[in-house]
């Protein structure tokens, strides 16, 4: 064992032509792992060269369009206590990298054999666009293998359920495989392999999730729906409670059929109705559903929507749920916050307002409802009024800033709230800072007229 080490772990992974990866799929793990496997099924690139120079162990396996067939292989080369098993495009962060070998320590103590993580997908920007869990850390035992050529899955070949830990709130793995045209190559092989999967199991719901989600990447969305419908109606009348794959389902048709450009709020309910019977926990049933009577011009529907979203995921978190809404939270909050201004709930408004502002200031949309709630245009009130108006903003922006203290008026000014603005520009802004603001007002309205608008 190397000094430091509290368990060995044997990262291993499967590759062919990732020699852009391969560097960074070897360096993050290389001060904490105690070796490194590569399995090469086919490579015509620098691949192999580079891992052997990274000190990676390299053996190669002929490819036979089976993912689980080739990481059983890669698990059998291991002589570590714990296995690692990230793709070449998937990585950990230094930070994560270096709690990993305490954490598997503690929960291997705790009868643990896996440990299930956060998982990250970024887009081309390196933006988190999707978020779930994945099980990518168990134990080097005899019984434990992938099963399933494609969207492999583990599992105990004595039957048994592996007994797993929930570690998602200190790791995550961060996965870029799907940019570009790698993402439509993989596209075009998977959806070949899951076909070869229903031949088999043609009542696999799992598999024809899977294959909705390539129609909707690909756009065909009518396909896509066609797929989940059936994986719909193929599912078992009852599922375990945190069925990922299933949830993922449910959501993908509530937004096709939402997303429609003639959408039927039957379709909709009866849809999210079934959904929510069968996953009762799962928050992104409801905020699709609160996104999509938004986007009918029905606030109180869409506000009860939202809300119950935040209320399931409050009470059961995100490990294996709630996807959707934890990836976008921020736009959930603001979805609150139009919502609650447009049904009259005021009091609410100012409570989303706040928790949004509070991660996010620089939200015109958000600061102009909180600001028409707080202080509306017409109307003209004291300066002891305004100066306790000002107080509660002062808790939200740095007015020694000049850039917190311009979007605050400006706000102002856009929202129609002019005795406020009045009042808060002599207040918090410089002489200068005023004739500028006044200079861009008399330019913006020569503009208006010179356009007609």
């Amino acid at each position: 064992m190397k000094e430091g080490k509290q368990v060995r772990i044997s990262q291993c992974m499967i590759v062919r032509n990732e020699e852009k990866n391969i560097e960074r799929a070897l360096s993050w793990g290389k001060s904490v792992m105690w070796e490194q496997i590569v399995v090469d099924t086919g490579s015509t690139d620098q691949t192999v060269k580079l891992a052997g120079q990274m000190g990676a162990k390299v053996f190669f396996f002929p490819w036979t369009d089976d993912f689980a067939a080739a990481k059983n292989y890669a698990i059998e080369q291991a002589q570590g206590d714990w296995i690692a098993f990230l793709d070449a495009d998937e990585y950990m962060v230094l930070e994560d990298a270096k709690k990993l070998a305490r954490i598997l320590d503690e929960v291997e103590e705790k009868g643990f054999e896996g440990i299930s993580t956060g998982w990250q997908q970024l887009d081309e920007k390196g933006q988190i666009f999707a978020s779930g869990t994945q099980i990518r850390f168990f134990r080097n035992l005899p019984d434990i293998r992938y099963r399933r050529r494609i969207h492999e899955q583990l599992e105990s070949r004595a039957g048994r359920e592996l007994k797993i830990g929930d570690v998602a709130a200190s790791l995550s793995i961060f996965h870029t495989g799907y940019q570009g045209e790698a993402g439509k190559a993989k596209g075009t092989r998977n959806r070949r392999l899951i076909l070869e999967e229903l031949k088999g199991n043609p009542r696999d719901y799992e598999m024809m999730g899977y294959m909705g989600d390539e129609c909707l990447g690909d756009g065909e969305q009518a396909e896509a729906e066609q797929w989940y419908r059936r994986a719909v109606e193929a599912m078992p009348s009852q599922l375990p409670e945190a069925d990922q794959r299933s949830a993922v389902t449910y959501s993908r048709l509530l937004m096709i059929l939402a997303e429609k450009e003639e959408a039927s709020r039957e379709a909709v309910e009866e849809v999210y109705q079934r959904a929510s019977a069968h996953l009762p926990k799962e928050a992104d049933f409801d905020y699709i559903r609160g996104r999509f009577y938004a986007s009918q011009g029905q606030p109180g529907e869409a506000l009860s929507g939202l809300e119950e979203a935040l209320r399931k995921l409050n009470d059961n978190g995100c490990t294996n749920r709630a996807m959707m809404l934890a990836a976008n939270l921020l736009d959930a909050y603001e979805l609150l916050v139009l919502c609650s201004f447009e049904a009259g709930e005021r009091q609410k408004c100012v409570s989303y307002a706040v928790a949004y502002l509070q991660h996010n200031p620089y939200s015109m949309a958000v600061l102009s409802r909180l600001l028409l709630v707080l202080a509306p245009g017409g109307r003209v009130f004291p300066p002891e009024e305004g100066r306790r108006i000002l107080e509660f903003f002062g808790g939200l922006y740095d007015f020694s800033s000049p850039k917190d203290r311009l979007f605050l008026v400006r706000a102002a000014q856009r929202a129609g709230c002019s005795s406020f603005e009045s009042y808060a520009a002599g207040q918090i802004l410089t002489p200068q800072e005023r004739a500028g603001l006044r200079e861009a007002e008399a330019g913006q309205r020569t503009g208006r007229e010179e356009t007609g608008r």
